[in-house]
């Protein structure tokens, strides 16, 4: 498995865009000048005052955003994400509903633009920090499950068929003794299928629940319905094996064995790093709203009298 990876890559780009997009809004004070100047600063004034307030929060929320990179004994745990989420949406509200004069409407409107994304990739990163590690650890029993099959089947004494020689009678034997050999390696095969299928459905029953995050959507879906593949593929194969025609074994052994794999298909990895993709572009498009704040900020500190 390599989403543990991928999804602490996931998750420092946006921990980056998050602290980009808080720290943007603490800009220097101009206090003197025109009466729209002067409205244009208090407003600024304003929107750094509500930063001050939150200081702390706020410092927390981002101590718990920097960190989630790092290895498992330094990664925040679900409460401090949860808060830092709360803080951030807290701050955003807060901004949303100030007061502001005309020359600050464009202003205003690429602050709200920023604090939305801010949101949006802010949820997206408590999400994904709730679902990679059950995730992960829950397709771990995929792997137990497939140690366990492999050993029991190899233990599995399979008859060799071989050419008879002697009487009819001893023939006759020999060929009963052989299909009761043959069947009961047969059995035996069915019944760690089975289990092996009974493992694959407890470790499927709780991905399910999963709710996963957009950027690892078609990997869940495709691991998912993967599993539901293998557990119909077993049962067939199971079935096949405790009858007395097991004429096509070789064919559902075979489906059996790919089955797993459907979640490696092209189509399945190209829908996942366009999932991945359209996450960059939502975590760059924080960096890029913050600079246009910036850029508003610098037009309005040149035209205004």
């Amino acid at each position: 498995m390599t989403v543990d990876r991928r999804t602490v890559v996931l998750g420092i780009a946006a921990a980056g865009a998050v602290a980009a997009a808080v720290l943007v809004t603490t800009i220097g004070r101009h206090s003197n000048g025109s009466r729209e100047r002067r409205g244009v600063a208090a407003y600024i004034d304003q929107v750094n005052a509500l930063q001050n307030q939150m200081h702390a929060p706020l410092a927390r929320a981002m101590l718990a955003y920097s960190s989630f990179g790092h290895g498992p004994s330094r990664r925040p745990s679900a409460a401090q994400l949860e808060a830092a989420a709360a803080t951030l949406a807290r701050l955003d509200q807060r901004i949303a509903a100030l007061a502001y004069p005309p020359e600050a409407k464009k202003l205003r409107k690429r602050l709200l633009t920023l604090v939305r994304r801010e949101a949006a990739i802010t949820r997206e990163v408590r999400l994904l920090a709730r679902f990679a590690p059950r995730y992960v650890s829950t397709l771990r029993g995929v792997h137990v499950a497939s140690v366990k099959l492999d050993s029991r089947l190899k233990d599995i004494e399979i008859p060799t068929p071989h050419v008879l020689r002697g009487t009819k009678q001893a023939v006759a034997r020999a060929q009963r003794a052989f299909r009761t050999n043959a069947q009961r390696a047969a059995a035996a095969q069915a019944d760690a299928i089975d289990e092996y299928d009974s493992s694959i459905a407890r470790v499927r029953a709780r991905l399910v629940p999963l709710r996963p995050p957009l950027a690892l959507t078609p990997e869940y879906r495709a691991q998912v319905a993967a599993l539901r593949n293998v557990i119909t593929a077993g049962a067939l194969l199971s079935t096949r094996l405790r009858g007395t025609q097991r004429s096509d074994v070789s064919a559902l052994s075979r489906r059996f064995s790919l089955a797993s794999r459907t979640a490696d298909t092209l189509a399945v990895q190209r829908a996942q790093i366009a999932a991945v993709r359209a996450y960059d572009k939502r975590a760059r498009e924080v960096g890029a709203a913050a600079g246009a704040v910036q850029t508003e900020l610098a037009r309005l500190q040149r035209v205004l009298p």
